[in-house]
Formats: C-alpha cells, sequence, structure tokens
C-alpha cells in the first residue's frame, strides 16, 4: 500500500511588481508576508514529493521536523511584524492560519501516523485513516478561505489590485492534492476485496467451513461492486493505469469465487466427512469389510479433493501473486509520473 499524507495548502500567492519591501506601504507589508508563505510552501512540497517518491522514513520525517520549524519561524516572524497603519487583521488572521497548520503537522499528523499503523487490518479502519486525512485538507483549508479574505479586505483597504500566480510551484501543489484523491477513491475500491480474500484466506488455515463460505459471498459481492464503480471515475490526468490494475485484480476475486472455489470448498467438506469416518473407524475394535471398505473410500476422496485443491490453490496463488505485482507496480508507476518533484 501506498501511503501519501497530503495537506492541501492552497496559498494564495501574490505578484506584486515594484513595490518597496518594507512596512512603509501596504504592498511591501504583504510582500514580507507573501514571502513567509511561500518559503513554507516549496518546504511542504519537498516534503510531499520525498513522502511520494518513496523516500526513507527517516529523510521524510527530517523534512516534516524542518517544514515544523519553518512554520514556526514564519509565525514568530509576522508575528513580529507592526500593525500596518493601526491596522492588524490581515498579520493576525496569518498567524492564526500559521498556528492552525503547525498544530495539523505535530499533532493531527501524529495521530494519522498512528492510525496508519492498524488501517490495514480492516476496510472500516482503512476508510477512518483515509477520513481522518481528508477532515485535515477540509480543516486547511478553511483557515486558508479565512486567510485569503483577509488579504483581500487588506488589498482592498489599500487599492491593491492581486492577481493569483499560476506558478509552476501552485500548479504543482493543486496536482498532487488531485493526484491524491483519485488515488484513495481506486485504492479503497481494491482495498476492499482484498482484505475480504484475506478473511476468506484464515477461514481455510482454521478449517472453517461456514466462514469460508460466508467469506466468499462476500469477496464476490464487493468485487462486483468494485467492477461496477471503477467506469465511474474519471481518469487522473487520461492515465487509467491504476484503474486497469483494479480492474483486473477485482476480475482475478470474481474468477477465483465463481470458477476455481468450488473445488477448495469440496476439499473442505471432504476433509470434514473423513475426519469423522476417521473417528467412528478407529472408535471400533473389530472392523467389517464394510468398514474398511467404507475407510478406504473415504480416504481416496480425500486424496482425490486434495489433489484438486491443491492445483487449484496453486495456480490461484501464482496468478494472484503476478497481479499483485501488478498493482503495486502501476501504484508506483502513478505516483512516479504524477508527483511532482521539488528539491
Amino acid at each position: 500500500m501506498k501511503h501519501l499524507f497530503l495537506l492541501f495548502m492552497g496559498m494564495l500567492f501574490l505578484q506584486i511588481g515594484g513595490m518597496a519591501q518594507d512596512y512603509e506601504t501596504a504592498g511591501g507589508y504583504m510582500d514580507v508576508i507573501n514571502k513567509q508563505q511561500e518559503n513554507i510552501s516549496k518546504k511542504f512540497l519537498a516534503y510531499v514529493s520525498a513522502s511520494a517518491h518513496g523516500k526513507r522514513a527517516r529523510k521524510v520525517e527530517n523534512l516534516r521536523s524542518k517544514l515544523l520549524d519553518e512554520v514556526q519561524e514564519a509565525r514568530m516572524n509576522i508575528g513580529s511584524m507592526p500593525a500596518f497603519k493601526g491596522d492588524k487583521s490581515y498579520r493576525d488572521t496569518t498567524v492564526s492560519f500559521m498556528k492552525l497548520y503547525y498544530n495539523v503537522l505535530n499533532e493531527d499528523y501524529s495521530k494519522i501516523i498512528n492510525m496508519e499503523d492498524i488501517a490495514e487490518q480492516s476496510y472500516d479502519d482503512m476508510e477512518a485513516y483515509l477520513m481522518a486525512k481528508e477532515m485535515v485538507d477540509k480543516k486547511l483549508e478553511e483557515g486558508n478561505q479565512l486567510m485569503k479574505t483577509a488579504q483581500q479586505n487588506f488589498a482592498t483597504k489599500n487599492n491593491i489590485i492581486l492577481n493569483a500566480d499560476k506558478s509552476e510551484l501552485g500548479d504543482m501543489m493543486k496536482e498532487v492534492h488531485e493526484m491524491n484523491i483519485y488515488y484513495h477513491q481506486v485504492y479503497l475500491i481494491f482495498f476492499r476485496p482484498f482484505k475480504q480474500e484475506a478473511y476468506m484466506m484464515e477461514a481455510m488455515d482454521k478449517n472453517n467451513i461456514t466462514g469460508i463460505e460466508q467469506n466468499k459471498n462476500s469477496l464476490l459481492k464487493y468485487a462486483q461492486s468494485g467492477l461496477e464503480k471503477l467506469p465511474s471515475i474519471k481518469p487522473f490526468e487520461g492515465d487509467n493505469s491504476l484503474a486497469v490494475a483494479c480492474k483486473n485484480m477485482l476480475n482475478f476475486y470474481v474468477m477465483e469465487v465463481n470458477e476455481k472455489m468450488n473445488a477448495v470448498s469440496e476439499y473442505y467438506l471432504v476433509k470434514e466427512r473423513f475426519e469423522s469416518i476417521k473417528k467412528e473407524y478407529e472408535n471400533k475394535s473389530n472392523h467389517s469389510q464394510t468398514d474398511v471398505d467404507a475407510y478406504n473410500k473415504s480416504v481416496n476422496d480425500m486424496n482425490k479433493a486434495g489433489t484438486a485443491a491443491n492445483e487449484t490453490n496453486k495456480m490461484l496463488n501464482e496468478k494472484r501473486h503476478n497481479l499483485l505485482n501488478d498493482w503495486n507496480d502501476a501504484v508506483n508507476n502513478f505516483f512516479n509520473e504524477h508527483t511532482p518533484h521539488y528539491k
């Protein structure tokens, strides 16, 4: 599984040409704050890029630590600025956003890291994990809107016309956000039957016939449901490779249940009957020819069913292994292709 923690930080960068970099003019005042924001956004993008491109955990954590330091420094720098001609609303709103951003990185992110440790235990845990990340995005976006409003109010009050920066940096951050949303959609479709198959295999290990049948039916339901949902997801920038790999995996699950699991289920039923016959046979001190014939037949049935089940499992294991490799390759290639590299 590929985990990419994305905090959407849609800063409104300003292009204010020809204005002094000081606190005496409104343009200069805004430019000081803008440079602090831009520096943090660059560090944030470097952090996201490293996370998505599979850098070592220690390096990624070091980047987060540096980002926290940058946010704290920017917060202090902006907080120490004087009010502009008695107006401190723009300054204080930006400081509040920096505080929110710091708390999200320091506290919310730590909670999400802890959730990540158990996310793969169940579909509900995974869904809660991804939802928690989306809630963090929402929290930051709401704070960001307040900051943008403060910017606009300050600019209007001081006769400044703002131009949204369409720079490469802004485009890159927007792309990362959208990429993460797309991946989560496809991943949840993939994960539900993936986890359900694991439950089915666990039931098989425990010789739990009822559990096998229940989980088999659920696996088929989730795989078919996923196949119905996938076409409604628009390819990301024309790239449908992740959805194709997911579809291939879901088709495998459908085939596994509809065409191959009968042989496996039959083996466990035959095995259960054999254990019963064997126990009854061993409890008798004397065996009639009928007893011997019945026992030998159960042994033959057991061996025949076991051979069929082993052949089926071998085929399924090989196909599953190859398709999961294809899925993992598709995920890695997707992030390598679409995550911006920022140094």
